[in-house]
C-alpha cells in the first residue's frame, strides 16, 4: 500500500463537505485538520467527520502541522489572499476550488506563485469513469481527425464554465490539437458574481488549429434533453472525421464510430464523488513521486482555458 498524503482542509462550507468525504473515502489522503474562521461551522464539520484538530488560523495550522497538501475551498473573492498566506506559512502543494480567480490578473499572479510548487484547480470532471475511457479513445484517434468540439452550459461562464472548458480542452489536447486561440466572441446581458460583473450569456468560437471549439454559456446554450436542473445543463460534443461523441453531465453519453453505436449512463450524484476520489488518488501519486509538474489540472495546464474564460469577462467589465 502507498503512503497516504497528509492533508489539511481550509473552509468548511457546503462544497467542502464533498471534498472532505472524498478525501476520507479515497484511501490516499490522511485528513488531519480543518480550518474555518466560523467556529460553529468548524465544529459542526469536525464532529460530522470525526476530525479533532480544528483551527481558526490557517497559518497556525500549516506551521504547526506541516501538511504535504492544503485543500482550499473558499469563495473566489477571498481566495488569492488565502493562497498567498498559505504559501507564506509553508504550504508545499495547494488545490483550489473553481473558479480559481475572478480576473485574469489574479490567475496570472497565482501562476507565478506556482513555479516551485503544485497549485491546481479542482475541475474534477475529467476523472469521471466515462471520461477516463474517452480520453483513451481520443488519443487512439477512434473518431479520426477531430474537426469540431461543442461545449455548453446554461449557467454563466464563471459558474460552470471552468468544467466544460476543462473537458473541451482536455479533449482537444488528447486529440493532439494545437493550443486554443479566441477568434470571435459575443455576449448579452450581465450578472453579478462575487462582486464582479460577468456576461449573463456568452457565445464564442475558438481556433484549435484547423478545428474549432464552439463555446456557449448562458440561456442561449442548447438544453440537455430530459434535463430540468440548470446545474446539470452541461454537454460536450466531439466531432471527428470518422465518428462523434456526445456527453452530458447527468443524462448519459452517446458514441458513434465506424464500428457502430454505443450509449451509456451518466449520473452526477455518483460520478462527481467518483471523480473527486480519483483526483485525490492521482494527486497523492504525483506528490509522492515528485511528478506534480505533470498533474493534469496544475495552473500551467489550466491557464489556456482560464484565459479564454476571462477574455470575455474582462471585456464586459471595461465596457460597463
Amino acid at each position: 500500500m502507498q503512503e497516504k498524503l497528509r492533508a489539511v482542509q481550509v473552509g468548511c462550507g457546503a462544497r467542502a463537505q464533498a471534498h472532505i468525504a472524498a478525501m476520507q473515502a479515497c484511501g490516499a489522503v490522511d485528513l488531519i485538520a480543518l480550518c474555518d474562521q466560523d467556529e460553529t461551522k468548524l465544529n459542526a464539520t469536525g464532529d460530522k467527520f470525526g476530525i479533532g484538530q480544528r483551527y481558526q488560523s490557517m497559518s497556525e495550522m500549516i506551521r504547526s502541522l506541516e501538511p504535504e497538501f492544503v485543500n482550499i475551498v473558499t469563495p473566489p473573492n477571498i481566495r488569492l489572499g488565502i493562497v498567498e498566506e498559505a504559501i507564506k506559512a509553508g504550504a508545499p502543494a495547494i488545490l483550489l476550488e473553481k473558479p480559481l480567480a475572478l480576473t485574469l490578473q489574479e490567475a496570472e499572479h497565482l501562476l507565478k506563485l506556482s513555479k516551485d510548487r503544485l497549485i491546481a484547480v479542482n475541475t474534477q470532471y475529467q476523472w469521471m469513469p466515462h471520461w477516463k475511457k474517452f480520453w483513451q479513445l481520443l488519443e487512439q484517434k477512434t473518431l479520426g481527425e477531430v474537426r469540431a468540439i461543442r461545449a455548453s452550459t446554461r449557467c454563466h461562464i464563471l459558474e460552470q464554465g471552468p468544467y466544460i472548458l476543462d473537458l473541451a480542452l482536455k479533449a482537444a489536447s488528447s486529440s493532439r490539437l494545437p493550443i486554443p486561440e479566441l477568434l470571435l466572441a459575443a455576449t448579452n446581458g450581465t450578472e453579478s458574481y462575487c462582486g464582479i460583473t460577468v456576461p449573463a450569456d456568452l457565445s464564442a468560437t475558438v481556433a484549435l488549429g484547423e478545428a474549432r471549439l464552439f463555446l456557449n454559456a448562458g440561456p442561449s446554450a442548447p438544453k440537455v434533453p430530459n434535463e430540468d436542473v440548470i446545474w446539470y445543463q452541461q454537454q460536450v460534443e466531439v466531432i471527428g472525421s470518422e465518428g462523434r461523441l456526445w456527453v452530458s453531465l447527468n443524462q448519459g453519453w452517446q458514441l458513434w464510430t465506424k464500428d457502430g453505436f454505443e450509449t451509456g449512463g451518466t449520473v452526477w450524484a455518483d460520478n462527481d464523488g467518483e471523480a473527486q476520489r480519483a483526483l485525490f488518488v492521482e494527486l497523492r501519486n504525483a506528490l509522492k513521486a515528485e511528478t506534480w509538474n505533470t498533474f493534469p489540472t496544475r495552473l500551467e495546464a489550466a491557464m489556456p482555458g482560464v484565459k479564454l474564460m476571462f477574455e470575455a469577462t474582462e471585456k464586459v467589465r471595461r465596457e460597463k
